[in-house]
């Protein structure tokens, strides 16, 4: 009798799988990645999945062909238009409000029972991963099982998801099969933080598959061309001079500037102009033609630029009249190249233009289509800061920084209702990837503007568009701060701070003035350039962050600071993010693509708790040697900002010291600091005598690169000359 109920459960089943999977494809048509990776024999296994829709249940139990049965909560089981769905044999209820029901949960994984989990508990209501309850994760650990996390990708547009304004009835959905993962081990945790590290072991799991099935190899003009011919009149950049483009308008207006600047001979286009629409039109419309856009920093002086003009061997330039005379930089300075001025390229172009360019928006051709490899191929040559040293070129692929985007994405839930407010300038990765490549990807749009500097505008902007997303280095969010009014940022639901350490200044201010975390990241131009990142989900102050997924890391010991059993040293990253290398530096390229495997030396001295948030120690670089203890300057710094006033700035620099080979002294701009007061912080803060700085130079102006940061190697050269 019991072998006669199991066939006719087993044809039940069958049928039951044949309808689901005829409809998911006639209706959805469906993709399953991964099939190959279910596990066909298993002890104990839970299978975790992202929660969009309620079809998500269905699907998953349709195509992992196990005996699967779903966690579902008995409050929702008892609801009566649910209760024939989630009162079944097919599901494992829990009661949420009560903690002792994880108990009978444990027991049947136990027995050997394969469990669906959704670990968020609910239904999402943004299209992103929202908060893991520890249950999923204490489970998974008390039994030991087997874990197998699953995408589920579309689900959310369906109509079976929370209502919003994208659903659809034919909406297309993936289902992406994640590796099956071991046991989750918290044997070095205490065993009151376990069930909470347990959450965050299934939340990156979960990250990870994000990353995993969005990202597929492409290029930066193929997927320009693709989501704006799909999103249409929707918004994409605005500027300050009041010109705002949906994304069709801006698949036409590139692909006319394409077309004329592809003329042009080199690989490699040079681009010199500020934050505006029409710099984003550039950019796209040379990587749709196959050039090269070349980022190039204006801020940092003719020599710089001559530099970067060689690296590259450029032979064009796009840049502006106008903006030429706001920066007082000599044409001559671009000798040996063509200068391709913005004013006359528009008044150049025809009706012929315009409607060639309407025609290939509909009809893209070989604009549309990525051959094999391209994807690894260049997408831009960006400059790095420049704070030790000559600028380095860094060349970045298309999968670089496409993949560097769903990294991002992959943790931060930004969307189509977003508005990104970028002042960081476009030559530098990040005001680039977040302020013009992100903003497409993600769906959102982007107000470019000219100055970082401009501490009364940004704000203003950000109250007069209702930005959501505003990003900045310290110094510019402390002069945000300043002169903001308290319902300026009303809107913002994201700050982030990269480039150098977030103040607890800064940090408060927000806090309690605007209501707003300020959250801290880190990255490289060479990673294209986010690296970690804290979250609305995973947030620890101090740090910045997580690695994101895709991104694999080690840190190694440096002779002379203690490495804390190997969770301090130095940072190396190896990833699809990290780029294709240096312009012209076979010594350097040989070195991180050969020698080391393609780690890329991040040069940064960081520690990496239990829990696998990264504190920024300090540069390498940027620490001494005074009687044989390395001490960081970065960290001195950091203790001492905002002793003497928020406007007032500070930088710890080594100089020559007969007795003990090196001293410290203080450069700052502050008339009225003392010793004494320097001295007392660093004490109370725990640092030895050795940290103290010797002597303190007044400086009317520190020297400072485009980014905010202090130009080090400037600031060396003036205290050489003292």
């Amino acid at each position: 009798m019991r072998k006669e109920r199991s066939f006719v459960r087993a044809i039940f089943e069958a049928g039951m799988r044949a309808i689901f999977k005829t409809y998911l494809k006639v209706f959805h048509r469906i993709k399953v990645e991964g099939l190959g990776r279910l596990p066909r024999t298993f002890n104990k296994l839970m299978v975790i999945s992202n929660h969009a829709s309620l079809l998500d249940g269905i699907i998953l139990w349709t195509y992992i062909d196990v005996d699967l049965r779903i966690l579902v909560n008995r409050g929702r089981a008892q609801e009566m238009l649910l209760r024939p769905f989630m009162q079944n044999r097919y599901t494992v209820q829990i009661d949420t409000m009560n903690p002792y029901s994880l108990k009978g949960v444990i027991e049947e994984v136990n027995r050997g029972t394969a469990l669906l989990v959704f670990p968020e508990g609910r239904i999402t209501r943004t299209g992103n991963l929202m908060k893991i309850y520890e249950g999923a994760g204490f489970v998974a650990y008390k039994t030991g099982a087997r874990i197998l996390p699953v995408h589920l990708g579309g689900s959310y547009d369906t109509i079976f998801a929370k209502k919003h304004p994208g659903r659809k009835i034919f909406a297309p959905i993936t289902l992406t099969i994640g590796e099956l993962r071991p046991p989750i081990d918290l044997e070095r945790f205490q065993p009151h933080d376990r069930k909470r590290e347990a959450a965050r072991a299934i939340y990156g799991m979960l990250c990870e598959m994000f990353y995993e099935a969005h990202y597929r190899p492409s290029t930066l003009g193929r997927e320009f061309i693709r989501i704006c011919r799909k999103r249409g009149p929707k918004p994409l950049f605005k500027d300050a001079t009041g010109v705002e483009v949906s994304c069709r308008k801006a698949l036409v207006g590139s692909l006319v500037l394409g077309e004329r600047l592809s003329r042009h001979e080199g690989a490699n286009a040079g681009v010199l102009l500020p934050n505006l629409v029409a710099t984003a039109l550039v950019i796209y419309g040379l990587l749709m033609f196959r050039k090269v856009p070349v980022l190039l920093n204006y801020s940092g002086g003719p020599r710089a630029l001559r530099h970067a003009m060689e690296l590259a061997g450029l032979k064009s330039i796009v840049t502006s009249r106008a903006f030429l005379e706001r920066v007082k930089i000599d044409p001559g300075v671009f000798e040996g190249a063509r200068i391709i001025y913005l004013e006359d390229l528009k008044a150049s172009i025809g009706v012929g233009d315009k409607l060639r360019a309407v025609l290939r928006s509909v009809f893209p051709g070989g604009l549309a289509r990525v051959s094999d490899g391209e994807h690894k191929g260049p997408a831009a040559i960006l400059f790095t800061s420049g704070s030790e040293g000559l600028p380095k070129g860094v060349l970045l692929s298309h999968e670089n920084i496409i993949a560097n985007i769903w990294q991002a994405l992959s943790r931060i839930d930004v969307g189509t209702g977003d508005y990104f407010l970028n002042a960081l300038p476009i030559f530098h990765s990040f005001g680039l990837t977040i302020g013009v490549f992100l903003p497409l990807i993600a769906g959102a749009r982007s107000f470019l503007y000219v100055s970082p500097l401009h501490y009364r505008v940004v704000p203003e902007i950000a109250y007069e568009e209702g930005c959501t997303v505003l990003m900045g280095t310290n110094v510019f969010l402390s002069g945000y701060a300043r002169r903001a009014h308290p319902y300026d940022f009303h809107s913002m639901r994201y700050v982030f701070c990269g480039a150098e350490a977030l103040s607890e200044a800064v940090f408060e201010h927000y806090a309690k003035v605007f209501g707003i975390r300020v959250m801290s990241g880190y990255g490289a131009t060479e990673c294209a350039p986010i690296v970690c990142m804290n979250s609305a989900l995973e947030n620890r102050h101090g740090s910045v962050g997580k690695v994101l997924p895709g991104i694999e890391y080690k840190v190694m010991p440096v002779a002379g600071i203690d490495s804390k059993e190997g969770r301090v040293g130095r940072l190396f990253v190896k990833g699809r993010n990290v780029m294709m290398g240096y312009l012209h530096n076979e010594a350097a390229n040989r070195k991180y693509l050969v020698e080391d495997g393609g780690w890329y030396d991040t040069g940064d001295i960081v520690e990496v708790d239990d829990s696998g948030f990264v504190t920024i120690v300090g540069r390498l670089k940027r620490f001494s040697k005074i009687s044989g203890e390395m001490i960081s300057l970065t960290a001195i710094e950091e203790v001492l900002a905002g002793i003497f006033g928020e406007r007032r700035e500070l930088a710890v620099m080594a100089v020559t010291d007969e007795r003990k080979g090196e001293k410290l002294v203080l450069v700052t701009n502050a008339r009225d600091a003392d010793l004494k007061k320097v001295r007392d912080v660093l004490r109370e803060k725990g640092y030895s005598d050795l940290t103290f700085p010797r002597e303190i130079i007044y400086m009317k102006e520190l020297p400072k690169l485009g980014t905010g940061k202090p130009d080090y190697v400037k600031l060396k050269e003036m205290l050489g000359s003292k």
